[in-house]
């Protein structure tokens, strides 16, 4: 049996750190690709900049646009090997994170990651998650390791729009949601006590949170730990393997959505309100408090935009789960059927639509 655990080397959070950004590159790390996005670039540029004149550092910058694709991490990495890179620093958001581990993983650089918005835990995670161009899932590149030095700026994620937080929030919660099932399963598994635990540490925090946000804006070091919940403690739940990803009907059924609609305008934490909700159905468990959750942090996104008011889409969806992920579906609901699982699938759209929380 193997047991697998990936950390990030070195995490450092401190809001305005970026200003000391060189401080934390090796000085064998003498050519720097930075990887980013648009937006992300926008709120670090002058830090950055700052910092590496200092230092007198030269770095090459590359700008994620789209989804990112096999294709965008060879290209990548193919410029970066023209430029004999031995260094990548990738700042943004998910996205730009994974094509940033890619191309460093090809590489067998040094890495470093940088988030700029609290939307998922990418940053801290090994793995890189690509999709087809027009957004649909492909699946995981098995990197070898994490970051090296995985840099939060507090400062930076406070700046970024209240809906990154948001979609944050409720990809932490879900992995609590995840996981459970398996550790309630067979509960002498120290591997799965351990996953689900940080789960539930980061989740517990986060619902709390919730209702702060609901009342007031949060203190700087509610942001803080908020951050750290996200980021880290979900990470350190995804950190460690043992044969499967314990990732229940969530993931798989957001990724299986991916490739049926055009899903630009959504974030991934949007969609997994969404199918969190459908597994809590399936497992016939209380979903009361996760629609609280949902009106605290006043999560609203157009009902329309899943592309699930179609009876058609909604069997499709349902039949593409239960064809690709058979363990999964066996786990939570055995000899589950399509109908049963197009009824979830309707019944959450109704509760989140009628709850007032994703209204048109």
């Amino acid at each position: 049996m193997k047991i697998s655990s990936y950390f990030p080397q070195k995490i450092i959070e401190e809001a305005n750190i970026l200003s000391e950004v060189t401080e934390h590159i090796p000085s064998s790390i003498q050519s720097i690709l930075i990887i980013t996005g648009e937006n992300a670039w926008q709120a670090v540029n002058q830090s950055i900049e700052k910092a590496f004149h200092r230092r007198q550092i030269n770095f090459k910058k590359l700008t994620l646009r789209d989804y990112p694709t096999y294709e965008i991490v060879e290209n990548f990495s193919t410029y970066a090997k023209h430029e004999n890179i031995n260094g990548v620093i990738a700042i943004g958001g998910g996205k730009v994170c994974d094509v940033g581990k890619a191309v460093a993983d090809n590489l067998n650089s040094f890495l470093m990651t940088i988030p700029t918005i609290a939307a998922t835990n990418a940053a801290f995670r090994k793995n890189s998650i690509l999709y087809e161009s027009n957004g649909a899932y492909i699946g995981a590149k098995q990197n070898q390791k994490c970051a090296n030095v995985l840099l939060i700026d507090s400062a930076i994620i406070e700046k970024a729009p209240a809906r990154y937080l948001k979609a944050g929030l409720i990809d932490a919660v879900s992995r609590a949601v995840d996981t459970r099932p398996y550790t309630l399963a067979d509960q002498t598994d120290l591997t799965v006590a351990f996953i689900h635990q940080n789960a539930q540490l980061s989740a517990d925090y986060l619902l709390k949170i919730g209702k702060s946000i609901a009342k007031r804006p949060l203190t700087s070091d509610e942001f803080v730990q908020t951050i750290d919940a996200i980021i880290n403690i979900v990470g350190v739940a995804g950190a460690k393997s043992k044969g499967r990803m314990y990732r229940g009907v969530t993931h798989p059924l957001h990724n299986e959505l991916t490739k049926l609609i055009d899903h630009h305008e959504l974030l991934h934490g949007e969609i997994i309100a969404l199918t969190t909700l459908v597994q809590l159905i399936l497992e016939q468990d209380s979903y009361d408090w996760y629609l609280q959750f949902l009106k605290n942090i006043d999560f609203k996104v157009k009902i329309k935009n899943f592309g699930l008011a179609d009876s058609k889409m909604v069997t499709q969806l349902s039949h593409n789960f239960i064809l690709h992920f058979t363990d999964e579906v066996d786990f939570f609901i055995p000899n589950i059927s399509e109908s049963l699982l197009s009824s979830a699938i309707k019944q959450a759209v109704e509760l989140i639509e009628i709850g007032g929380h994703a209204l048109d």
